[in-house]
């Protein structure tokens, strides 16, 4: 939920502003004002109130407009929208910083898309720092690759956050060996009212790294956007990088993060029923007008049998942004121990360079692996 002031303009229209701002069910109503207020009333409201959106009737024409400009000077990232401006006035409105324009007579769902694109205007643009992580399908290993990129990560001296939004099918409880308790779901359900200690009374602080885990509660409230939208805002500038576990399928709230983040990496395996999933998964994107040069692969589960990176970067008509070697026994061992995975294995060298990647960091070449160390590979290759 939005928290929300309302500035009404003339007793015709206040009703039916009054009842479509209700019915999105996507704002609370924090203040609600008959008319346009003077400048010293306006800046306690706003400074006091620290509203996430406005609303003014412009029916009052120039007292409104004025209005309207004083909350710009005011507040310029503060989104205001505007019911009622005249074909003539509408360029005007948008000048003086409108974020959109609404109909008072016009439906819910309407007003719905005019927040959504007024909150999106003003705040959420790409983050630098947020990436998402989407597996082709169940069981393509995206967890692991989430973890351990993250550990890898903290290695490295940065302040990680992992959000699970798998929210029903989630196992990075089951491998960090813990049993969440509030998480995602408390968070997001919070989201409109979320502080620091909310935040950290739902973390697991866990090798260095911050985790938000799913709970997998089938009571909880599913989110929308806006909670994805305002966890988001909340914990971006806390963090040097935060990597989002999504489920296979995306939908309606978590598009949000597939329209904030950096990079989208679909994880994939080299197994046919994982690789034509991961075509889907592509052209899911694509729907969602996710431009090529944000989209990365990712192939996990590769071994000296496989197709060559090349060859699978063709068939998905891009490169393959990073693969990590078969190592099942070190996961097993990972899992079964809720520890990082070994850090002489090639897979743990592949996590760390992957994570010095996404951070921005220049890490040396790790030395040459030892006879023994190759032996170790080749049996595990072998009994994967």
């Amino acid at each position: 939920m939005f928290n929300a002031v309302v500035i009404l303009g003339s007793a015709e229209s206040a009703p039916l502003i009054r009842s479509v701002v209700a019915a999105t069910g996507q704002v609370t109503v924090m203040r609600e004002l008959p008319a346009p207020p003077g400048d010293y009333e306006l800046s306690r409201i706003i400074h006091s109130l620290l509203p996430d959106i406005v609303f003014i009737d412009l029916s009052p024409g120039h007292a409104a407009l004025q209005c309207m400009a004083r909350i710009r000077e005011l507040s310029p990232r503060l989104p205001v929208i505007g019911f009622g401006a005249s074909p003539e006035a509408r360029l005007l409105v948008r000048h003086l910083g409108a974020a959109g324009l609404a109909a008072p007579d016009g439906s819910p769902d309407e007003l719905r898309v005019t927040i959504r694109e007024a909150m999106e205007a003003v705040h959420g643009g790409i983050e630098e720092h947020l990436y998402a992580f989407l597996p082709s399908k169940a069981g393509s290993g995206c967890s692991t690759v989430v973890l351990h990129t993250a550990i890898a990560a903290a290695a490295l001296q940065k302040k990680v956050l992992v959000i699970d939004a798998d929210l029903r099918s989630s196992v990075l409880g089951f491998m960090l060996g813990v049993t969440p308790v509030g998480g995602t779901q408390a968070v997001l359900q919070a989201a409109s009212n979320l502080d620091a200690f909310i935040l950290r009374r739902n973390l697991t602080q866990q090798h260095g790294v911050d985790f938000l885990l799913s709970t997998r509660s089938l009571d909880a409230e599913l989110p929308e956007w806006i909670n994805y939208f305002q966890l988001l805002n909340f914990v971006l500038g806390s963090y040097d990088l935060i990597l989002v576990d999504l489920p296979e399928l995306i939908n309606p709230a978590t598009v949000e993060v597939i329209r904030r983040a950096k990079t989208i990496f679909p994880v994939c395996t080299t197994e046919l029923p994982s690789l034509k999933l991961n075509e889907q998964r592509l052209v899911e994107l694509g729907r969602l007008n996710v431009p090529d040069e944000r989209i990365g692969l990712l192939v996990n589960r590769y071994s000296r049998t496989s197709p060559p990176l090349e060859e699978i970067g063709q068939t998905f008509g891009r490169k393959v942004a990073h693969s990590f070697p078969n190592d099942y026994p070190a996961v097993a061992q990972s899992i079964r121990e809720a520890s990082p995975i070994r850090s002489e294995s090639e897979l743990a060298r592949a996590f760390n360079a992957f994570a010095a990647a996404l951070a921005g960091v220049e890490i040396a070449p790790p030395p040459p692996l030892t006879l023994k160390d190759r032996l170790k590979g080749l049996l595990n290759l072998a009994s994967a």
